[in-house]
């Protein structure tokens, strides 16, 4: 099953049992999805919809702390249960240990003697073949801590 089909079922489902948020957020979801397939003109791929998910959670991401700073707390709820119910479409990420364990197995593999000025083939790599499996924070936070 696609994300796109998972989203609508979840979405019919959510309908059915009147469940507001989790229909709200699903529908806004599958709204963004058609505007970018009117866009692109062209079906959307699962590593598309992941895009415009992680788009979504960021931009909720800035309300919720925006919410805090206002000290909105019944808003920051509903925000707060969005942003969860989002990243349950998102695919699962490594672990740090694991993302340490990749990185070092691709400077091994690709014979990466200076981190400092070979970094950039190391994120290419990554980039392409671990787009959405890992946490490019993390990953930054380990190679810098790499090259210290």
């Amino acid at each position: 099953m696609s994300l796109l089909d998972q989203i609508m079922t979840d979405y019919k489902q959510a309908m059915m049992e009147k469940i507001e948020p989790k229909k709200t957020t699903l529908n806004m979801i599958l709204s963004k999805v058609k505007y970018k397939k009117i866009e692109l003109q062209k079906d959307l791929e699962d590593s598309d919809i992941v895009q415009i998910i992680k788009k979504e959670i960021k931009e909720i991401a800035e309300t919720i702390w925006f919410l805090e700073k206002a000290n909105k707390v019944d808003d920051l709820e509903l925000e707060k249960q969005k942003k969860m119910l989002l990243e349950l479409y998102l695919p699962a990420t490594m672990s740090q240990e694991q993302t340490k364990d990749l990185i070092d197995s691709l400077i091994q593999e690709l014979n990466i003697t200076e981190l400092a000025k070979q970094r950039g083939i190391l994120m290419k790599e990554l980039m392409a073949k671990y787009k959405w499996q890992i946490d490019w924070s993390l990953v930054n936070e380990i190679i810098n801590s790499m090259l210290t």
